[in-house]
């Protein structure tokens, strides 16, 4: 009789236990708290490269694919391409392959495989938080006549 009777206590009591945690629990979780930060997340800035091919002569070539990772752009009229990637906001290096991709329509050129580092970033218009912003870098690539 007194075993019964401890174990009706000790089960009222956990149920107790339980029922205060979960309304703890709730009133926690449904609080709103103005301005945090987040608490996860990686660290992202994204990389500019704003460039002109040319040829020998200084002239731009048009139609030159350029690959940076798995970003590919063909360069305009002017020579002029933009390449953008998103890394961890660190220096980074990264590798730049040109193709002429067009026969001879607009010359014929020699591929060309350069490395475009950025060193020592000033980011601008980070958020404050995991983003620190971006940063840019102007090129000029200089293909040579086949």
């Amino acid at each position: 009789m007194k075993i019964k009777m401890t174990k009706r206590i000790v089960l009222r009591f956990n149920n107790f236990l339980f029922l205060l945690i979960g309304l703890l629990g709730f009133s926690t979780a449904c609080m709103k708290v103005k301005d945090s930060p987040v608490a996860y997340g990686t660290p992202s800035a994204d990389f500019i490269i704003n460039g002109v091919v040319k040829d020998q002569a200084s002239q731009p070539i048009s139609n030159i694919k350029v690959v940076m990772n798995r970003d590919s752009i063909n360069t305009d009229a002017s020579g002029k391409f933009t390449l953008k990637n998103k890394m961890f906001p660190t220096n980074q290096t990264f590798n730049v392959k040109l193709r002429d991709i067009d026969g001879t329509a607009n010359g014929s050129f020699q591929d060309k495989d350069t490395t475009i580092v950025f060193n020592d970033n000033a980011f601008k218009n980070g958020d404050g938080s995991w983003y620190s912003g971006m940063v840019e870098k102007s090129v000029e690539i200089k293909l040579t006549s086949k």
